[in-house]
């Protein structure tokens, strides 16, 4: 028991030291990341130009959106695929550690670099120059809208590791990584918030788990106690994550008997 948890963070490091290796690669994706974000902040304040509340909270949107994206990675998807490509799926389910953590591990410490080595630049850059913004929210639901996206980061891994599985049963996921990214960026409240959607369209937005991943933790932070149905938003939430969990236990298990299938 003592060996699978030393091997799970000695995966969690690996993964960080992996990370912190491109030097390059992080500037650049510093310098890119600011220069969307900008661009996105200038487009606001130019469709608000006569609501200055209105801008103001725009700008904080896409701020929180962008910091929001370093959490999630479509990482997992990726790295089941490719140990299910290359054989050494089976080689990981002889580890003294279970396969889904093994690869939740590696995925957490790419993101973990991720946000140390990027997140941080990126948001002292922003804070510094909308300061007089940010210091207008509430801690207490900051620490709300935290826990939001920690429930909802659960949900995105499960959601992607579900995806990886079906590199049993096809050739490429690709199209599934980039049908669901697609998917998300437009029904999360990423780019648009999902109260600016027209109500024919919000209606379904809101049946949909997506929102949860960026809508709803920003609205939580930005609005504070005017945000709706705090509760019931949470209580969905974890009841998406339980769904989502089932979903993705069930094609692992159908994976496995696939993999003992082929595998003789």
């Amino acid at each position: 028991m003592q060996k699978g948890r030393d091997e799970t963070v000695s995966y969690f490091w690996i993964s960080i030291k992996k990370a912190l290796n491109y030097r390059w690669n992080v500037f650049f994706s510093v310098v890119s990341i600011l220069m969307t974000t900008a661009a996105t902040i200038f487009l606001w304040k130019y469709i608000y130009r006569d609501q200055k509340e209105m801008q103001q909270y725009m700008i904080m949107y896409a701020i929180l959106s962008s910091l929001i994206s370093f959490v999630y990675s479509n990482r997992c998807s990726d790295c089941i695929a490719e140990k299910v490509y290359k054989g050494t799926f089976a080689i990981d389910l002889l580890r003294p550690i279970h396969f889904l953590k093994l690869n939740f591990m590696e995925v957490t410490g790419e993101i973990a670099a991720n946000l140390l080595i990027k997140g941080i630049p990126v948001a002292a850059v922003l804070f510094s120059a909308y300061w007089s913004l940010i210091r207008g929210i509430s801690p207490v639901y900051a620490l709300l809208g935290v826990l939001a996206i920690l429930l909802s980061f659960l949900f995105y891994m499960m959601l992607y590791s579900t995806i990886g599985f079906l590199s049993f049963w096809f050739y490429e996921i690709w199209p599934f990584n980039r049908l669901m990214n697609d998917t998300i960026r437009f029904l999360s409240g990423a780019v648009i918030p999902v109260a600016l959607f027209p109500s024919w369209l919000a209606v379904p937005i809101r049946l949909l788990p997506f929102r949860y991943l960026y809508s709803f933790p920003i609205e939580l932070i930005l609005k504070g106690s005017q945000c709706e149905q705090v509760g019931m938003n949470f209580g969905i939430l974890i009841v998406w994550d339980l769904v989502i969990a089932v979903l993705m236990m069930a094609v692992y298990k159908r994976a496995l008997y696939q993999c003992v299938v082929q595998g003789g």
